[in-house]
């Protein structure tokens, strides 16, 4: 299962190893833009109102020898899963909202309780279903061999930070 979760954390982060993701809203110019400029910090940078990069970066497509047609379909597969995601994490925000609602009451009722625990946790398995369809989506379209060689180029998971690849002490 640790390994499941490795790999799916590697997808999911595929993008954060070129790019990193830019500072929250209201503090800096928006996420993606490419390149910072000149001694910026780190995920400052991009086009505005652009997202997280989605897919498998240019210089890791080209390192791995993909076809241009395969890089494509992993992002337009990216771009489905995750405005999917949208609706989903919508979902599992407005129940974990319901659950707080219903222990907030001065006599909480433990049969409404549970029924609001129940939809989070259908909600937290959508959301896990549709990045493990991802996952399996970009691996089935990458190949076995493309596969073991993305994985060689991403960092372990515990590297990765919020906001992507931590940098490595001096």
């Amino acid at each position: 299962m640790r390994r499941v979760l490795a790999i799916l954390s590697a997808v999911v982060s595929i993008s954060a190893v070129a790019q990193p993701m830019g500072p929250p809203q209201g503090m800096g110019p928006p996420p993606g833009m490419g390149p910072p400029p000149m001694g910026a910090p780190p995920g400052v940078g991009g086009p505005p109102f652009a997202g997280p990069p989605m897919g498998i970066p240019p210089p890791i497509a080209a390192k791995l020898g993909l076809a241009p047609e395969v890089t494509k379909q992993v992002r337009e597969a990216s771009l489905d899963a995750n405005e999917a995601l949208i609706g989903l994490e919508a979902d599992l925000r407005r129940a974990q909202l319901e659950l707080e609602r219903a222990l907030s009451e001065t006599k909480p009722d433990e049969a409404k309780v549970m029924q609001k625990l129940e939809a989070i946790t259908k909600a937290e398995l959508a959301v896990r279903k549709n990045r493990m369809g991802l996952m399996l989506k970009v691996r089935r379209l990458l190949g076995p061999e493309a596969w073991e060689k993305l994985l060689a180029e991403m960092p372990p998971p515990h590297a990765a930070g919020p906001r992507g690849p931590v940098p490595p002490s001096p």
